[in-house]
């Protein structure tokens, strides 16, 4: 390429790099410090060049000509690894986009009543956990209350009312004694064990925490009790599989109404389902819902960690409309990049540089399989919490990604065969849950590394 005339041939042109077509592949190229260019394969040794006259093995894929010499590169920590997952994140410099939502829920907890209850909801591995672990260390910092964060997974495959009711008990006692350890008074508190609620949970579970609540409000601050409760939906689940009675909701309710504390119930998108199987139950309760970061700060997500300046203009873009903000998507993805960049010693990230790491996603020995999705093809973890076959979510969700080809929409008419008499049932499930958005009659998925999956699996 080098003496060659390629002004007729620019594809894009941007401040930082020019891209070039040269016909069966385009090739990136940043046009400072010419001298020391080096010519290599997306996804493989950027030092490799090709042979002249040599057939691109790549199939069209984008070249990169890298403007900076190999040893100016520096190994880059992986910042995105530990929640790559889906895990809490309980890193601050990590957690990003959730400030105002935090803000809601603290000012909902601390103005209301002794009673007042929350429930948050939303999908899979939205971030919820890492919501309530950040709230909890603001709740904290305040004097008059004392946080009380557990998560339902704790006890299970167990759970059961009278393990639930001590549970609560038991994590009141180690949250006290937490506070106490930090050189605060607050009151002795002893739970019964759980063979001795055995015989009468709900009547011992009531006494207990009367006896508490008095003791904190005698406390020259007028202590307060905030539980933070994870995986509340289990409940509902262990309801539709006969395991706990449905009168255990009368139990809760008068819990509630006895306002022995505040609470935020924090569940899975089956939560306007339980609701609805117990309006009654539920009637006092504010709803809040986590979904996908908003752009700023999902950018914020991208380049903060690592930096904003070893991303090319248009890369950021790319990334954003493959994750949609969602937080587990995205950190799934940079966690990728990350590997990617160490591994081809890129300093620089271009959109082909996006477009490379997501085909290792979709093909070969490191693709994502079918679980990584199963926050989108389901409320909960089947047919039996939602009522909904994810297997019927699956066919709908493919036939939007098939039906919208290489453009974005996807009109109702070319999927109402998959949904069969659901169809409708189907499409407000997805559209309630932001798997996909509508306009009128035609439909996207929102999260474009899964229209990617679902066309590469066919």
């Amino acid at each position: 390429m080098r003496g060659e005339d390629v002004s007729g041939r620019i594809a894009e042109l941007d401040d930082s790099y020019v891209r070039i077509d040269l016909g069966r592949k385009i090739v990136t190229i940043f046009p400072e410090n010419v001298d020391g260019w080096e010519l290599g394969r997306e996804a493989r040794d950027v030092n490799e060049a090709r042979p002249a006259g040599e057939p691109d093995p790549t199939d069209g894929t984008a070249w990169t000509v890298r403007r900076y010499p190999d040893k100016n590169f520096q190994h880059l920590d992986n910042p995105y690894t530990p929640f790559a997952e889906g895990g809490p994140v309980d890193e601050p410099g990590m957690f990003f986009g959730r400030d105002a939502l935090m803000d809601r829920l603290e000012r909902s907890l601390i103005a209301g009543s002794t009673g007042k209850s929350i429930v948050m909801f939303g999908q899979k591995r939205a971030g919820k956990s890492s919501v309530i672990e950040h709230l909890q260390r603001r709740l904290a910092r305040r004097d008059t209350i004392v946080a009380v964060s557990f998560s339902l997974q704790d006890i299970a495959p167990d759970l059961s009312v009278t393990a639930f009711l001590h549970r609560i008990l038991q994590s009141a006692a180690d949250a006290l004694d937490e506070v106490r350890f930090e050189g605060r008074y607050v009151p002795e508190f002893s739970p019964p064990s759980i063979e001795d609620m055995e015989s009468r949970p709900t009547l011992l579970f009531h006494r207990m925490m009367r006896s508490l609540v008095r003791a904190m409000e005698r406390h020259k601050s007028r202590l307060r009790l905030v539980f933070l409760i994870d995986e509340f939906t289990d409940i509902f689940k262990e309801i539709r599989r006969d395991r706990i009675p449905p009168q255990f909701m009368k139990a809760w309710k008068s819990i509630i109404e006895k306002k022995y504390f505040a609470s935020v119930l924090v569940g899975q998108d089956v939560m306007p389902a339980f609701k609805a199987e117990f309006p009654n139950e539920f009637g006092v309760t504010e709803d809040m819902r986590v979904t996908y970061l908003d752009d700023a700060a999902a950018r914020t997500l991208i380049e903060k960690p690592i930096g904003k300046e070893r991303f090319a203009r248009r890369a950021v873009r790319c990334l954003l409309d493959l994750t949609a903000g969602s937080p587990y998507y995205t950190m799934m993805f940079c966690a990728r990049l990350v590997d990617y960049m160490n591994a081809t010693r890129s300093m620089i990230v271009t959109e082909a540089d996006i477009r490379t790491v997501e085909q290792e996603m979709l093909q070969g020995e490191r693709r994502l399989t079918k679980d990584k999705f199963d926050n989108l093809l389901s409320a909960g973890d089947g047919k039996e919490d939602s009522g909904i076959d994810p297997e019927d979510t699956y066919a709908v969700c493919s036939a939007i990604a098939c039906g919208s080809g290489k453009g974005t929409w996807c009109s109702r008419h070319v999927i109402r065969e998959y949904g069969g008499a659901d169809l409708d049932r189907l499409l407000e499930d997805l559209e309630t849950r932001d798997v996909v958005e509508r306009k009128e009659d035609v439909y996207r998925l929102r999260v474009g590394l899964f229209k990617d999956w679902l066309l590469a699996r066919g």
